[in-house]
């Protein structure tokens, strides 16, 4: 099974200049807890990704004004990043910070310039991406 072929194609994203009360805003409106940040909104280029956890936990909870806090600052880089052409079954994620108590539960899928092209959702669901925990 290739990225391709479960992905969720060009789902929405996060510019890096947006601020974190933006991204909020877009996370309540369409119900949905984490997004892709990236250069712009017309390039694409992946950055990392910002979940409605990152936004609590490192702006508003550290004293931040989330509206004058970019979503750049607060991105985070281990997300798992594949091709359109990787193949799922057999492959492995990996908690990447030892300090992080949980796996990313979203792998972005770019092209070959980086650009974000999709994005999978829980890939805890789909049967043959084998999970290592330490």
């Amino acid at each position: 099974m290739l990225a391709r072929e479960i992905m969720i194609s060009e789902p929405l994203v996060a510019a890096a200049g947006a601020t974190s009360a933006e991204v909020a805003l877009l996370m309540r409106a369409k119900d949905i807890s984490v997004v892709p940040v990236v250069d712009n909104p017309k390039d694409r280029r992946y950055l990392g990704t910002i979940s409605d956890r990152d936004i609590v936990m490192q702006c508003v909870a550290a004293g931040h004004d989330p509206t004058d806090c970019p979503a750049e600052t607060h991105a985070r880089h281990d997300t798992t990043v594949v091709t359109p052409d990787t193949e799922l079954v057999g492959y492995r994620i990996e908690r990447l910070d030892v300090s992080d108590a949980h796996i990313r539960s979203t792998i972005v899928v770019v092209d070959h310039d980086k650009r974000v092209v999709g994005f999978i959702p829980h890939p805890e669901l789909i049967h043959g991406i084998v999970f290592v925990r330490e």
